[in-house]
């Protein structure tokens, strides 16, 4: 019985203390103000930018900026940042390339057929065809633009260095650009001028070495 009278104790003692919390009401103290206070009062974000985009017309700073964004726009799309990692070629060079690709995650049209489930190995090539050689060509090289304006076949004209713009307005003729090096690095490209052509469901693609002191002709003459 002492045991029991010992568990019930603790019990007893908690439900007294809640009823008396719950039914005594406590007392509450004005402690006053201590420092300096302000009321509460935050401007409307709109109209605060507003207002600073006016100071800037105001004060010809937003038609300043306008004009340097402007210019680094243009400056960007006549010369692009160069494509890292290249080199002139030294040496004619031939290889193949593979461009089959294995799919990271089953690919679904938005009425729920299956175009290629993860982990299928996919030729592009045996869906499209590369009708016209690629040459990515270094346009910062008077060498190379003219080898490419020369080249015997129709080609696509793509540098990776240089100014795009300016030599499609001269040559008058399109002049591409591999933005972010995405070509050179898909096909493994290291030297330039590089010409890509198709042969089958490979790639071929060769590296030609030119001679800059002879204009666009081949360190072998040819």
């Amino acid at each position: 019985m002492r045991r029991l009278r010992f568990i019930r104790r603790p019990v007893a003692l908690g439900l007294l203390l809640a009823a008396m919390l719950t039914t005594v009401p406590l007392p509450a103290k004005d402690l006053g103000v201590r420092g300096t206070t302000w009321p509460i009062a935050e401007p409307d974000l709109l109209d605060a930018l507003t207002a600073r985009l006016e100071a800037l017309r105001d004060t010809g700073a937003f038609e300043r900026w306008n004009a340097a964004a402007s210019a680094r726009a243009r400056a960007f799309l006549e010369t692009p940042p160069r494509v890292p990692g290249l080199v002139p070629a030294t040496e004619d060079r031939t290889r193949r390339f593979d461009p089959t690709l294995t799919i990271a995650r089953t690919v679904v049209t938005p009425d729920g057929t299956v175009l290629a489930r993860a982990g299928a190995r996919v030729n592009p090539l045996d869906h499209v065809v590369l009708t016209r050689p690629l040459l990515l060509v270094d346009g910062t090289r008077a060498a190379e633009v003219a080898w490419a304006l020369r080249y015997p076949t129709p080609a696509t004209l793509v540098l990776v260095a240089g100014p795009p713009l300016a030599l499609a307005r001269t040559h008058r003729r399109p002049v591409f650009f591999d933005q972010g090096g995405a070509i050179a690095r898909r096909f493994r490209i290291r030297a330039t001028p590089s010409v890509v052509t198709q042969e089958a469901t490979w790639l071929r693609i060769t590296e030609v070495a030119l001679d800059d002191s002879a204009g666009d002709r081949p360190k072998d003459g040819r």
